[in-house]
């Protein structure tokens, strides 16, 4: 075995293989280790966070949920009505919107389905009648499962509206409830002229 001085208090030793290997005596410097990632206490701190965050969360996007498909029903509906009443005016002739379960297969005929529920779907066509010879506007499937649309009159629990060519209805419709899994409520209403309002509760 050979042995080599070196400078600067440096030492080196030269093995039989061949290999140095060096180390400083003076000055000698010490690297602290650095721990990467997170510890079994610092995960399970942020689970709980984020489980609290989700709890406080969750009821506030359900309802945000409930509120948006409910407004786009009632918006739904409320255009089918402008839709007949300005064709109305604009035709000079008799404009209806129908309740009707089979409007989204091509059913050209009003009513169906059982009760008064107008979520099933509707029709708007040409006329006071539906047939296969009628000129259909528009055409509403039904809507979000949990939807429910009733008029509140006990005196009429009408099946259609017909706008007449002023755009006023022919007889005067009741309110319409729109409700979601039976939770909040909108009540859409109509003037005499035809025009239709929207109050964000039950009517």
């Amino acid at each position: 075995m050979a042995l080599f001085l070196g400078f600067k208090g440096e030492r080196s030793v030269q093995r039989s293989a061949g290999i140095y290997l060096s180390f400083e005596i003076k000055n000698k410097h010490v690297i602290p280790s650095i721990s990467k990632g997170f510890t079994l206490i610092e995960l399970m701190v942020t689970i709980v966070v984020m489980a609290i965050l989700l709890a406080v969360a969750m009821p506030s996007m359900a309802s945000f949920v409930t509120q948006n498909r409910l407004s786009g029903n009632v918006n739904e509906f409320v255009r089918a009505t402008m839709l007949a009443r300005s064709e109305a005016i604009k035709r000079g002739a008799a404009v209806t919107i129908c309740r009707s379960a089979g409007a989204e297969t091509g059913t050209n005929v009003c009513g169906g389905g059982t009760g008064n529920d107008w979520s099933s779907g509707w029709l708007v066509f040409v006329g006071t009648t539906a047939s296969n010879t009628s000129t259909f506007l528009a055409r509403q499937g039904a809507l979000t499962s949990g939807t429910k649309v009733t008029p509140t009159s006990t005196a009429t629990t009408p099946q259609s509206i017909t706008y007449n060519s002023a755009g006023a209805p022919t007889n005067s419709p009741p309110n319409f409830e729109f409700t979601f899994n039976d939770k909040l409520a909108r009540c859409v209403s109509f003037t005499p002229s035809g025009r239709t309002s929207v109050a964000q509760n039950a009517c």
